[in-house]
């Protein structure tokens, strides 16, 4: 008898040991570590890094050794203050239960902020303290407000807009535009050589002094480089492999080609020094991804010779040599190589879907 009431007694201590006052498990009993958290994307103007843990779990933020924060996961989701933090940093986060088991890092980069990208509000709209209807209301935003895009999480933004940065649901945003696009100006008339109607022209009758040594042109360079840029946004990925080229070295070039080829061939694929749009710093070469395409027709009919195609004049630059069109610019098709024009007469000419001869109603001697 005094044996059962004993071990009633231990299993009931038992019990004690591993439950709580009305059923609940006591942390200690938890042996299964948290699941890695889910981070939303940061930028370099965020105050706190945001996203999903365990419900009551601490999670904690680390750059480096430095500890940058940390918060209680309440419904599911943690925000913590950070600070701003600079493009590039890595940031470590992780989640610890109330039984101490720690849950696998997750890291994050720092993004630069995508100032360009703004939004308007399409009515009355509440900016919150987090992705979620639950959170508490930072301010109303009024109809028409701009706000600057930071990031997203779901169907939340992250926006900034004044003073304040929150989140407001996408539902009520729409993008918003000046109506006023980036300007590229037309490059300097100080090049020596023909011009037409204002427009330096160079091609197999109209050449440029062998003296003439200038480098890249800044405004061209300029206008690639937002290409390029531009580009990277949508997924393309694109490289000016060759810009400027001195007399003496489109001399070498052609010399090779035509000991090769024939200068005849040679004729049709490598201008002659003193007529090469290379050497006025005007004209890019670009290639994509597959390097096996460059400088060959197939890069017309990659993703990257597909954009510039369409984006081009955007940025200054028209296609020089178009298919179809040997006859008039004396070179064969070459999807790579584009003049920079300034982005006003390279909408122009794109619009007007005819060479930069035919444009300039210039025929050949």
């Amino acid at each position: 008898m005094k044996n059962r009431k004993w071990m009633a007694a231990l299993l009931f201590g038992l019990l004690l040991t591993v439950q709580l006052a009305g059923g609940q498990t006591l942390a200690g009993a938890d042996t299964i570590p948290p699941a890695m958290p889910v981070v939303d994307a940061v930028s370099d103007t965020a105050l706190f890094i945001t996203g999903k843990a365990e419900s009551k779990a601490k999670v904690y933020a680390f750059s480096g050794n430095k500890k940058l924060g940390e918060a209680e996961a309440r419904n599911g989701r943690f925000s913590i203050d950070i600070l701003k933090q600079k493009i590039g940093t890595s940031i470590k986060v992780y989640a610890v239960d109330a039984a101490k088991n720690k849950g696998k890092s997750k890291t994050v980069k720092v993004l630069a902020t995508p100032s360009a990208v703004k939004f308007a509000a399409t009515g009355n709209v509440n900016m919150r303290s987090g992705a979620s209807v639950s959170t508490r209301i930072l301010t109303v935003l009024p109809k028409g407000t701009i706000v600057s895009y930071i990031n997203k999480t779901g169907t939340w933004y992250k926006v900034k807009a004044g003073k304040h940065t929150g989140f407001v649901s996408s539902a009520y945003l729409k993008k918003f535009s000046s109506g006023k696009p980036v300007s590229f100006p037309a490059p300097s008339k100080k090049t020596p050589g023909t011009y037409v109607n204002g427009v330096l022209l160079v091609n197999k009758d109209y050449g440029i002094p062998s003296s003439y040594n200038p480098g890249v042109s800044a405004r061209a360079q300029k206008g690639a480089d937002a290409l390029v840029a531009a580009a990277k946004r949508q997924g393309i990925s694109l490289t000016p492999f060759s810009a400027f080229r001195s007399y003496s070295r489109q001399a070498a070039l052609y010399t090779n080609y035509a000991s090769q080829y024939g200068e005849m061939e040679a004729d049709k694929f490598s201008a002659r020094p003193g007529h090469s749009e290379h050497q006025t710093g005007l004209a890019f070469d670009f290639g994509g991804s597959d390097q096996s395409h460059w400088l060959k027709e197939s890069f017309g009919k990659t993703k990257e010779g597909k954009w510039l195609a369409a984006n081009a004049h955007k940025y200054g630059f028209v296609l020089r040599y178009p298919k179809g069109k040997e006859g008039v610019t004396g070179y064969q098709y070459e999807p790579w190589h584009y003049r920079y024009l300034g982005s006003e007469l390279a909408a122009k000419v794109k619009a007007s879907g005819k060479t930069l001869e035919e444009f300039l109603r210039v025929k050949a001697k």
